[in-house]
């Protein structure tokens, strides 16, 4: 009987500390003190149409997401090594280059291609001081 209460009151014990460290929501992890932040979650991303959303490049040519494509141009000497890519497709080091691009995505789908995985770091920053403004004007 006596075994049988501690095989039940172990068991007990044991659900009790699973679901209490389950209970924080997906997608978030307690840092050292105990505060909540959000897990980096890699996003998976298919490289099986004409454009790489993630990139802003037809598929077959990016640089970015083909390590074979990234030899060809390094066989070519078209490469930019402070960015990792392509320099033709380099739009850091020339911000005119995206619009040839988009150029090519507009002729094709006849429409604005999506924003890159830059413009959408980019604009969730942006987004989160807009929210703050408001909050400050509400007076919250």
């Amino acid at each position: 009987m006596q075994k049988r209460i501690m095989v039940l009151g172990g068991g007990v014990l044991a659900a009790f500390v699973l679901a209490v460290a389950g209970c924080q929501p997906p997608g978030t992890t307690k840092d050292s003190e105990g505060k909540k932040e959000e897990a980096k979650v890699e996003k998976k991303v298919k490289h099986d149409g004409w454009w790489c959303n993630e990139h802003g490049i037809p598929e077959h040519e990016c640089s970015m997401c083909s390590a074979a494509v990234a030899k060809e141009f390094k066989a070519k000497g078209d490469w930019c090594d402070k960015h990792d890519r392509a320099k033709s497709q380099c739009f850091i080091c020339d911000p005119s280059l995206k619009e040839k691009f988009a150029e090519r995505y507009r002729a094709k789908y006849g429409k604005e291609p999506p924003p890159t995985e830059d413009e959408e770091d980019n604009k969730e920053p942006a987004k989160k001081d807009r929210d703050k403004s408001a909050e400050k004007k509400d007076g919250k």
